[in-house]
């Protein structure tokens, strides 16, 4: 299989997004929403936050997944399908895992007793495996994944979606796969993606965690390693990307959805809340590609450290979250602690990780490959 050029500024992108998690989890301690879902709440709702948290929302998870699916193609490139299998396994799967049973509970337990509710936590233990999970958020203290849906869906999708990718890697579908680039690579016709995310997003399958609305997203990723044309032509727009990102996020954050079922403004404004979504991260991926495409020594060391860190920091934030919000100070100040907190238990946490065999298995933290002229080989991307 062909050989690939690490891409740093991918790399920088998927580092950043996923250490974003600790910021974007504790302004959601002061959203009041029912569907802003975080483990310990503050019974202040701070609106300045709350725009924050939901102009973060729009490109931050498409701009995990559109990379995740990148890395799949990059994977593939170097891989047998069994050895593809076992990355993601170990990658993925183990690390869900040991978060869904040795983490997750105590984090719920946490919630309960925020909640004044009287349980021990052996009690709790053993009904967030047994009492019926309801919506899967663990609010009534049944199972969740948690946070961690987000690697569960990246195995099933990689999974799932193997024999595809295989066959779009082939040099059989190369003529394909250049038609596809030449047809998309025209000023701003990579917006057309924004169709079939909408459409998938009809499906009424897990709200706003639709799986299949995120394996389309996953697949856009794939195709946009596929071929370097795209990429040139996310740098040629980029600027307009970003500027259409602006006034879309605006308009959503503005104008509700009060139109009615499947008349043709509904259709529109659905159109532009999914574009809200996928324009932003063309627009990241440019400004990335343009301004990021490098290596650091901080890069090698916040790449392979965000991983485990997205594993643990939600159990984290929460214990903090749960002393910090009885403290009679501003909210303002709460959330500047909450944040410098849970980022500082987090690196330690992950220097202690990073130094037991047995939790690098678990977390899967791998040494990093390198050439005679130390120079890191291994293909970019981690998920």
């Amino acid at each position: 299989m062909g050989k690939t050029t690490r891409r740093y500024d991918i790399d920088w992108l998927r580092t950043i997004g996923v250490l974003m998690v600790i910021p974007f989890h504790s302004l959601l301690i002061f959203n009041m929403q029912p569907w802003s879902i975080v483990y310990i709440k503050d019974t202040i709702n701070v609106r300045s936050f709350n725009i924050l948290d939901s102009i973060i929302d729009r490109f931050h998870m498409p701009l995990l997944f559109v990379i995740a699916g990148m890395s799949v193609y990059f994977s593939i490139q170097s891989r047998t399908s069994k050895q593809f299998i076992n990355e993601r396994v170990k990658k993925l799967l183990i690390p869900a895992i040991f978060g869904c049973i040795m983490l997750n509970p105590i984090m719920t337990y946490i919630y309960l007793i925020s909640k004044n509710e009287n349980s021990t936590f052996i009690n709790h233990f053993i009904d967030f495996f047994t009492k019926n999970p309801g919506d899967f958020v663990g609010l009534n203290g049944g199972f969740t994944p948690a946070h961690l849906w987000f690697i569960i869906f990246l195995f099933a999708f990689s999974l799932v979606g193997m024999p595809l990718f295989i066959k779009l890697s082939d040099k059989s579908s190369n003529s394909f796969i250049s038609n596809l680039a030449s047809f998309f690579e025209k000023p701003l016709m990579l917006i057309l993606a924004v169709v079939p995310f909408a459409i998938a997003s009809i499906v009424d399958i897990l709200g706003d965690k639709n799986p299949l609305a995120y394996f389309v997203i996953f697949f856009i990723g794939f195709l946009l390693a596929t071929d370097e044309r795209y990429q040139k032509a996310i740098n040629r727009d980029k600027w307009i990307y970003l500027l259409l990102s602006i006034i879309l996020i605006y308009i959503r954050l503005t104008i509700g959805n009060r139109f009615e079922l499947w008349s043709g403004m509904w259709i529109i404004y659905g159109l532009m809340d999914r574009a809200t979504k996928l324009v932003p991260v063309f627009a990241l991926l440019g400004l990335g590609n343009s301004y990021m495409n490098k290596n650091a020594q901080v890069l090698e060391y916040l790449s392979k450290a965000s991983f485990p860190i997205y594993v643990i920091h939600m159990l984290i934030n929460t214990i903090v979250g749960f002393f910090v919000i009885k403290l009679t100070i501003s909210a303002e100040l709460k959330y500047v602690i909450i944040v410098t907190i849970t980022f500082v238990l987090c690196f330690l946490l992950y220097e202690i990780i990073k130094r037991i065999k047995f939790l690098r298995f678990i977390f899967a933290i791998k040494p990093v490959a390198k050439n005679a002229n130390g120079i890191n080989k291994n293909n970019c991307l981690d998920i």
